[in-house]
């Protein structure tokens, strides 16, 4: 499988996990004038937007950050959203979130490429970011389903007396 073709798999079932957990997500198709993210995700009144790296090797060559895709990741924060990521996946299939910035003070103290532990300690594992959105967005994990019931009757019945 080609390295193109490796990628768009993974953005593919990176967008359909973040949805079985209760996210709206968009995946970005590509285009001839290069797009800014693969994925915008939204839950909660939060949204993210990520692109996604998928690494053949034990490694993240930074070069692989795009100067469109930092500039997007910026601007995407500068208008109040949160600070842009980049999910990773390495070759044993763990994937990590890493936010935009940490990894460009890397490339600029000189890091060429990270490994799996770099990402553990600039970022977090992909499962361990989704507990904390579910704890932070007080939803019970197994509960989603029921919180989400709760929320649409919940908005549904705003406004009546």
């Amino acid at each position: 499988m080609s390295n193109k073709a490796a990628g768009t798999r993974f953005e593919q079932e990176f967008a359909e996990h973040l949805a079985s957990h209760w996210f709206w997500v968009h995946l970005l198709q590509d285009n001839k004038n290069g797009q800014p993210c693969d994925v915008i995700a939204c839950r909660n009144g939060n949204a993210y937007l990520i692109d996604c790296k998928d690494c053949q090797t034990k490694f993240f060559v930074l070069s692989r950050m795009e100067e469109n895709q930092l500039n997007a990741m910026k601007l995407f924060q500068m208008t109040g959203n949160g600070i842009g990521l980049f999910a990773i996946r390495f070759q044993g299939g763990e994937i990590y979130l890493v936010p935009y910035n940490r990894l460009k003070e890397l490339k600029s103290a000189g890091f060429g490429r990270i490994d799996a532990t770099v990402c553990r300690t600039q970022g977090m594992s992909l499962s361990d970011w989704l507990r904390e959105r579910n704890r932070e967005d007080e939803w019970g994990g197994d509960d989603a389903d029921r919180d989400w019931q709760r929320n649409q009757s919940e908005e549904c019945t705003e406004g009546f007396v």
